[in-house]
C-alpha cells in the first residue's frame, strides 16, 4: 500500500516535461539586429525586432527501467540510516555527571587468575645408581700400547700416469688444428693456382705478393660521399669570409682554407676512379 502512494505521488519524467511544454506551438525569441562593425553601414530597417524561432529540442532519452529503478531506490531507504533517529532523549538539567558517578559508569572486568602450571618437573625419590669408579690408569695404558704398535705404512695415492690409454699420444685438439691448418693451406695453394691459370690471375697474384689489394666498390663510395661532405662543409666556411683580408691571421686562414680545399679536390679526383689499388705493404713499413 505504501509503494503504491509513492509511486502516485511522483510524476514521471514524460509528464514534467508535458507540462512544461503545454502548447505544441514553437516558442518565438524576439532578437535585435546586431551592431555593425562599420558605422556607415547602419540602416532603418535594422530597427525592427527579428522574429527567431529555434529549433526544436530532441527528446530527452530515457531508459525503459527508469521508474522501476525509482521504486526500488525509494523502497530499500530506511529510516534514520544515515542522520541518526529525528529525537535524541535529552537528560535534564540535573542529570548531569556528578562527584562519584565515574566509577559506575566503568565496565566491570573479571580479573585475570592466571594458572598455575608447574613448569620444572618433579624431583625424582629413586635412589641412583653409583657406579664403582675405575682404578685403572688410561694415561699409562695409552702410551705403551703407541709404544708397543708399529708404524703404519703411508699411502701411495699419486696417480700413475704412465698406464692412462692415451700416454704419450698427442692430444686430439692439437691433430684438429693441424688438419684446418693444412686444409687452409691446401685452399690457400688451389688459389693460387687458379689465379696463376689465366694472365689476370697471374697479375692479380703479383699484386697481392707485392701487398696491393684491389679496394671494395661500397667502401670506395663511403669514402667518396665523406670527402664530398667535407669539402662542402668547408667551401661554405671558405665562401663566409671577409672580403677584406688586412690582418695576418685572416690572411693565414685563407690560405690554409685553400690548401684544405686543393688537398680535398685531389682526393676527390683519385676516388672517382673504379679501380683503386691499397698497398698494405708501405703501411706496415711505417708503422
Amino acid at each position: 500500500m505504501g509503494l503504491n502512494a509513492v509511486d502516485n505521488a511522483q510524476p514521471t519524467i514524460d509528464q514534467l516535461q508535458a507540462s512544461l511544454n503545454p502548447s505544441s506551438e514553437p516558442n518565438k525569441i524576439i532578437k535585435s539586429h546586431p551592431t555593425p562593425a562599420d558605422p556607415f553601414r547602419e540602416s532603418v530597417y535594422n530597427l525592427i525586432p527579428i522574429e527567431y524561432i529555434p529549433p526544436e529540442k530532441q527528446k530527452q532519452y530515457r531508459s525503459k527501467f527508469a521508474d522501476q529503478a525509482r521504486r526500488e531506490y525509494v523502497s530499500g531507504q530506511k529510516t534514520a540510516a544515515s542522520m541518526g533517529p529525528a529525537k535524541v532523549f535529552v537528560n535534564g538539567t540535573d542529570g548531569f555527571l556528578k562527584k562519584g558517578d565515574g566509577a559506575s559508569l566503568k565496565p566491570k572486568v573479571k580479573a585475570h587468575t592466571p594458572e598455575r602450571v608447574m613448569r620444572k618437573a618433579e624431583v625424582p625419590k629413586d635412589k641412583p645408581v653409583i657406579i664403582d669408579t675405575s682404578k685403572k690408569d688410561f694415561i699409562k695404558l695409552n702410551a705403551l700400547e703407541n709404544i708397543n704398535s708399529s708404524a703404519k705404512k703411508p699411502q701411495n695415492n699419486t696417480p700413475a700416469y704412465r698406464f692412462k690409454q692415451d700416454y704419450g699420444k698427442t692430444p686430439t685438439y692439437i691433430l684438429k688444428k693441424r688438419q684446418s691448418e693444412a686444409e687452409k693451406e691446401f685452399s690457400m695453394e688451389e688459389m693460387e693456382e687458379a689465379l696463376m691459370s689465366s694472365p689476370q690471375g697471374k697479375q692479380q697474384a703479383q699484386m697481392m705478393k707485392e701487398g696491393l689489394v684491389p679496394l671494395p666498390e661500397e667502401e670506395r663510395g663511403k669514402i667518396l660521399d665523406g670527402l664530398k661532405k667535407n669539402w662542402e662543409k668547408l667551401n661554405s666556411d671558405y665562401q663566409k669570409l671577409s672580403l677584406t683580408v688586412d690582418t695576418v691571421p685572416k690572411i693565414a686562414r685563407k690560405v690554409n682554407m685553400e690548401k684544405q680545399l686543393r688537398q680535398l679536390e685531389t682526393h676527390i679526383a683519385k676516388f672517382s676512379h673504379s679501380n683503386i689499388l691499397v698497398n698494405f705493404n708501405s703501411v706496415y713499413k711505417n708503422a
